[in-house]
This record gives C-alpha cells, structure tokens and sequence, in this order.
C-alpha cells in the first residue's frame, strides 16, 4: 500500500517521532488528525501545517475526555483509514528512589497501554473496518523484549503493547486490517532528552516506519533495534546484560 491520500489519526503528533510523522506523511497529500494534550502546540501545528492538518487536544490519561474527543473525530472524520498510537511518556525513577510518584504508576499504564486499546476498539466499531486498506500501527520499543532497570512501568507498558499487537492481528486475521508494530531503539527525542548516546533521528525512525507499513511489513525493528532478534537466538544474555544497565 501507499501512504497518500489517507486519513490517518497519530496520537502524540506534536513532538518527537509524532511529529516527524505528522510532518512526513502531510507532505504526502494526507489529511491527519492529531489527539495530543498541549494546546499551544496544536495551535502551532495547525498554523503551520494548515487545512490538512486536523487537532484535537485530549489527555489520554483520562478516559472521558478520549471518548468523547473520539466521539467528535470520528463524527467529523468518517474515512479514517490508518491509526498510528504513537503517544507515551516515561518516567525513570526507580520503585526505591526518593522522587519516585505512586500517582504516575496509573497515569503511564493509562497513556502508555490503556488508551491505544480505547482508541483501537471505538475506530474499529466505527470507521476503520470500512475502509480499503486499513492498518493500526502501534509504537513499541526494544524495551518490550529486553527491559531496563530505570523506566520499569514504561518498559511493562511496551511489553503489554507488544503482546497485544499481535493477538489483536490474530483476531483480524479475516479482516481486511493489518497491525504493525514498529519496535523502536533509543530515539533522539523530548522525552530521552540526557539519556544515553547514539540516539537515532526522530526523522529518520519516523520515515522508516512509513516505509515499513507500506512494504506491507507487521513486525518492524527499526535502527539499532534490527539487532535484537538476532541476538535473542545467538545471546540472549549479553543484550540482557546491556540494556539493563542503559
């Protein structure tokens, strides 16, 4: 398939990968529509991007606020035909740091894992199914496989989001709806900001996932990540050992 003229729905659409996604994928002539929490933001990529580009400020953190801003999306925009869950955050203290917030244990499984499920299921009910060549791209991590010592709730969530992607792909095996995964490896972005080195470009990871779903792929390693199945069959316990400590 090819990604033009699509309407395509990207959460967390105005910074980092979203962004570049965004960015790359208007300039092919598709209409998006963009659910992320900062207004100012929305309010500048609209300016900048204009009447293709469609925003929707939602906490995703809150279950009222997704459905009825979905319930508004999908009122207003009938066609859509790629979901791209893209939004996370990430918080690294660890369950024994000082700094470390039981609050944010509900709000990073929610944003993270829970609303990709309820953005999945109210566009499968309604529009998704519809259409020609609909795909749901979820945005994992190598994390997913091989987790860290820091980031442990976020690096559960990947892991869930992985599972998930591929029983939903079993449940629409009879559909006409692919489910990509893109396993991403340590991006340069906002939310890595002083973490590690050798951070891949958002642009350049955001462009491989758009090459990816149209080769028609469903499980994508991305980057540095390309290395992990390999190394899963020939030594599990050096990747193991290595990004525990990242």
């Amino acid at each position: 398939m090819q990604l033009i003229n699509k309407t395509i729905l990207i959460t967390g659409g105005t910074s980092g990968i979203g962004l570049e996604l965004v960015n790359q994928l208007h300039a092919s002539g598709n209409e998006i529509i963009v659910l992320a929490r900062c207004q100012h933001k929305l309010d500048e990529l609209a300016k900048q991007c204009g009447a293709m580009v469609h925003t929707y400020r939602c906490d995703l953190s809150q279950r009222q606020q997704v459905e009825q801003t979905m319930d508004t999306v999908i009122t207003q925009h009938r066609d859509i035909s790629v979901l791209i869950n893209n939004a996370a955050v990430q918080y690294t203290p660890t369950f024994l740091s000082s700094d470390f917030d039981f609050d944010s244990i509900a709000h990073e499984v929610t944003i993270n894992f829970t609303a990709p499920l309820w953005i999945t299921s109210l566009l499968l009910e309604s529009t998704l199914l519809r259409q020609k060549e609909p795909v749901i791209v979820n945005v994992s991590s190598g994390l997913a496989i091989y987790p860290k010592t820091t980031s442990a709730i976020y690096c559960a969530t990947k892991a869930a989001l992985h599972s998930f992607s591929q029983s939903l792909r079993y449940q629409l095996e009879k559909t006409p709806a692919r489910v990509v995964e893109a396993i991403l490896p340590l991006v340069d972005t906002p939310m890595t900001q002083g973490r590690g080195n050798g951070k891949a470009s958002a642009a350049d990871i955001a462009l491989q996932i758009i090459q990816a779903i149209e080769a028609g792929r469903d499980e994508i390693y991305l980057g540095k990540a390309r290395i992990l199945p390999l190394m899963q069959r020939l030594a599990p316990g050096i990747i193991k050992d290595i990004l525990k400590r990242s």
